[in-house]
């Protein structure tokens, strides 16, 4: 029963290109063989557990007692009190201004992107304040009217909630179903969609807003859950979206309501979390509006650039074979924004947006893969990059930009001055390149994925394919320079709280209290293990990255459990670390490897692979990246790097580690035969996961769960509500799952859970 997407405010019809699905449909069973099935019949109403929403006789929505207009297409549901007295749209003229002594913020959404325009960001709250953000200054937000000079900007400190300007809740509501979808002319038989369409829809929002996201499951043999990939969560734990860790699946035809305050501002997206459903087709892209570190023109700002590798196949049919074969699969294509083409037959067209000559565009990047890192280029332009991830960064430039699973940058492009005539009648090839020895293709896909044109007015001979030719980049596997990512505002970051720099070997300390974590893959399960992995005829090589390969329980989360800590520590596939109960200012260190070769502890297997690591819950200050093996090789006369960062030197006065205002956000690429050093404040209690953004990898158990403040979290769930949101939806979920005729192995109802569940 879980989340689906409703958010207040202002309303934006958008545009998506649907996939109409056929009477009958067939789907993906949860975790193996492909079973058809005819979809159930729709409810009439919708009901979410946390705060309803009803429709009436009439088509009318409801929420509580309050009358909603409509649902549009792109889920958002609205109510008039919410629009009434502030303009709906900027018309497609970016502006600012003040109404009744509140401000109104105008956001630079592109023409391009349908008749509606930009987004207002409305602050009804903050009588004290005027907007100051637009084309002539991007870095500021709101400041005050009382002369005092206050402003609240680019130099605000988002991590402190109280700084945050209050902003209006954002209504969602999103049907999750299951149907064939044709993104490259090809048709997938086993789709899984938000409101039938891949991608899902653009969720918007404005810095310091709250959005509440209404989910239906209307899939047949699967559970689901919604992750907001980026999202701090702060204070709202319960609401990250991880079945297993803080809720059980969304049951098939159950609601469940997310809600969560958007302190933070940029990209991400939104996306599946149960197993490797993702891979199918369950994810979107999320912006939430704010200041930015650089200049760019108005209504100039993209909608986001959804960087996907894809297969003809489920994902569910690749990982079975993954199991036997223990090769992982090879994908098929690439899609941007869901677009892509293959094979001879009809095909859609390549993706196309529009440059205005001499004009900064605002594009916004995001690789929505399950196993390709990709090198994004405009031929013969200029990316200046502004973000990364959710961070602000001083601006550089490039002709080029690597992207892991996960990562997300905001990037101007500025337009050439005579650009239709530099090139064909001003056309120009968008370029994502998967990268070397972070991909995995049956033949070279089409890397040439979209197009830049210039000129509007059709060209005499019609609209033509570029020309243009790529600048000479490299396409090794990486993430961007490390040297190159300063944020704008910095932080220092503190010695670590969790290593007592008195421990002389870290190896000897318990389990849960650990802080290496070295990636490799071990040989686990069989019918003699007491090990609960599927399948269990013998022992699988799977991932992992501490006791043993991660696998959850979707009936019962962590966030239910804490009162049972010592029985979840006992458990070794559950890899549970506990963060000490720190103070909001503590910094906790983590240190992730992957030893080539060695060491080779309890018959782990280790070889040389790249893994994007990503943490819910945190920005994460990357402290050291290292593609030098952390371990000594002595085969070889290899010194590793790691005799450096003993536990009493792992700490700032290691002239080795960067601690002045280091490179921070939520995805880092942990290097082949190297090692990552991170650090976050323990500033957010909760259960965290730490995993590989290779879906294949977190599927096979390469994850970690991470209980921060553990006291703490009580007292926050019962002030902010969601508990027994989450009891009523795991009583759901209990009753659908121990159904034997709702699996799709109903013979062998233990069959249920194949891979690690997230």
């Amino acid at each position: 029963m879980k989340a689906a997407s409703v958010w207040t405010s202002i309303v934006q019809v958008f545009n998506f290109f649907t996939f109409p699905s056929p009477g009958g449909d067939s789907d993906v069973s949860s975790q193996k063989p492909l079973i058809p099935h005819t979809d159930p019949e729709q409810p009439q109403f919708v009901t979410a557990k946390i705060i309803p929403i009803t429709k009436n006789e009439f088509g009318e929505y409801y929420h509580g007692d309050r009358l909603m207009v409509q649902e549009y297409s792109s889920g958002m549901v609205y109510h008039p009190d919410d629009y009434k007295d502030v303009p709906l749209r900027t018309g497609g003229v970016e502006r600012s201004f003040m109404y009744k002594e509140h401000p109104i913020v105008g956001t630079p959404k592109n023409g391009q992107e349908g008749e509606e325009g930009g987004l207002n960001c409305h602050y009804p709250y903050m009588k004290n304040w005027q907007p100051c953000y637009g084309p002539e200054n991007r870095t500021c937000w709101l400041e005050a009217t009382d002369g005092s000079g206050k402003r609240i900007d680019i130099d605000t400190d988002y991590e402190n909630a109280s700084l945050v300007p209050f902003g209006k809740t954002r209504y969602y509501h999103f049907d999750i179903s299951e149907e064939p979808i044709s993104p490259d002319g090809m048709t997938m038989e086993h789709g899984k969609v938000f409101q039938r369409r891949y991608p899902g829809p653009w969720i918007e929002a404005c810095w310091g807003d709250t959005i509440e996201v209404t989910i239906k499951n209307n899939l047949r043999w699967n559970g689901t859950s919604v992750h907001w990939h980026g999202i701090r969560q702060w204070e709202t734990f319960q609401f990250d979206g991880v079945n297993g860790i803080t809720e059980c699946p969304i049951a098939p035809g159950e609601t469940f309501t997310y809600r969560f305050r958007a302190l933070q501002y940029g990209s991400a997206w939104y996306h599946s979390h149960y197993s490797l459903q993702y891979g199918d087709g369950l994810l979107g892209p999320i912006t939430i509006y704010g200041p930015s570190t650089a200049q760019f023109g108005a209504n100039e700002a993209f909608r986001p650039l959804l960087l996907s590798d894809w297969n003809h196949r489920s994902v569910f049919e690749d990982w079975p074979l993954m199991m036997s074969t223990g090769v992982a699969p090879e994908m098929t294509n690439i899609l941007i924004n869901g677009t892509g083409q293959f094979g001879w037959g009809p095909k859609p067209e390549k993706y196309t947006i529009w440059l205005d000559e001499g004009q900064a565009h605002m594009l916004i990047l995001v690789n929505t893969a399950v196993d390709t890192t990709f090198v994004f280029s405009i031929d013969n332009h200029t990316l200046e990059v502004i973000e990364a991830d959710f961070v602000p960064i001083k601006p550089y430039n490039t002709t080029h930009i690597k992207i892991g699973i996960g990562q997300r940058y905001h990037v101007l492009v500025h337009g050439h001055e005579n650009g239709y005539k530099t090139e064909r009648y001003g056309n120009y090839w968008m370029r994502a390149t998967p990268a070397r020895k972070c991909s995995k293709f049956a033949f070279g896909p089409d890397e040439q994925m979209g197009i830049v044109r210039y000129n509007r007015t059709m060209p005499p001979r019609g609209w033509q394919d570029p020309l243009s030719e790529p600048s000479l980049y490299d396409t090794m596997c990486a993430d961007e320079p490390y040297d190159k990512l300063v944020p704008w505002r910095p932080w220092t970051v503190g010695d670590p709280v969790n290593i007592d720099p008195k421990v002389e070997d870290p190896y000897t300390l318990p389990n849960n209290s650990q802080y290496i974590f070295n990636v490799g893959m071990i040989s686990s399960g069989g019918p003699n293990s007491s090990m609960p992995y599927i399948p269990n005829d013998k022992a699988y090589t799977r991932w992992m990255m501490h006791e043993a390969p991660f696998r959850i329980n979707f009936s019962d989360p962590t966030l239910l459990a804490l009162d049972r800590i010592n029985e979840l520590i006992d458990k070794p596939y559950l890899d549970v670390v506990t963060l000490p109960n720190a103070t909001d200012d503590q910094w906790v260190w983590m240190v992730i490897t992957a030893p080539d070769k060695i060491p080779q502890e309890g018959g782990r297997i280790f070889f040389p692979a790249a893994h994007p690591m990503h943490l819910h819950g945190h920005d994460f200050a990357l402290l050291r990246q290292s593609n030098k093996n952390w371990y000594d090789d002595l085969e070889i006369g290899h010194e590793g790097e790691g005799r450096w960062f003993t536990p009493d030197k792992l700490n700032c006065r290691n002239d080795k580690l960067k601690c002045d205002n280091p490179p921070r956000r939520d995805v880092v690429l942990l290097p082949a035969t190297g090692y990552v050093i991170i650090a976050f404040k323990a500033d957010n209690p909760g259960i965290w996961i730490l995993h590989c953004h290779i879906a294949f990898h977190a599927s096979s158990g390469l994850a970690i769960q991470i209980i921060e403040n553990k006291e703490r979290i009580p007292e926050i769930l019962g002030r902010h509500g969601g508990r027994e949101a989450i009891e009523e939806s795991c009583e759901s979920w209990r009753a659908w799952q121990s159904n034997p005729i709702n699996h799709w192995d109903w013979h062998h109802p233990d069959h249920f859970q194949d891979d690690s569940g997230v």
